[in-house]
């Protein structure tokens, strides 16, 4: 059976398009059209009232860069949001995590937790640091905040060879046939 909308790779935006050479071969005045007039309109979306601290500080650093590179939209409030949010949470979590280490005897109370019966487990800070760690992940790819996800979205086109095989026969008719 033939896939839906959903299936396949997601498209690319035409930036990215124009810096990888255009291999979509899509026509290079649609491309310049929709950079010129982006579908959703380039800016920073208000921050939330509710993140504070290093949320705040990392809404601030991030929001800069993206905008520079123009891959944010006042429509990516809950997304970013979503992401400061628990980056900061992983911090928070890996603090407490190295805290509770140098407290305990053998270096491994955040990582280890041992009841009275001797079974042992994951800590729960270890946990919650894990789960701030996959939400900051999966949140923060939507932005190519990770290698695997700023593969397809490069922010500057490698540095061209040239015209290796000069033609002046093409270059003169591509002047009365363009």
């Amino acid at each position: 059976m033939a896939g839906n909308g959903n299936s396949g790779r997601p498209g690319l935006p035409a930036s990215v398009h124009l810096l990888n050479g255009n291999r979509s071969k899509l026509s290079p005045a649609q491309l310049m059209n929709e950079i010129k007039d982006p579908s959703v309109p380039v800016g920073v979306p208000p921050k939330p009232d509710f993140l504070e601290g290093a949320a705040a500080v990392e809404w601030t650093r991030i929001t800069e860069a993206l905008l520079a590179l123009g891959w944010l939209a006042k429509l990516d409030q809950m997304a970013l949001a979503t992401y400061c949010q628990a980056y900061a949470d992983w911090l928070r979590f890996q603090s407490l995590i190295a805290k509770k280490n140098s407290e305990s005897a053998d270096g491994l109370g955040g990582e280890v937790q041992t009841f009275k019966t001797g079974a042992q487990q994951t800590h729960v800070l270890r946990q919650l640091a894990n789960d701030a760690e996959k939400r900051a992940n999966a949140a923060g790819a939507q932005f190519g905040l990770s290698p695997l996800a700023r593969r397809n979205m490069r922010a500057a086109a490698p540095a061209g060879q040239g015209e290796l095989f000069p033609n002046a026969e093409r270059d003169a008719a591509a002047k009365y046939f363009t």
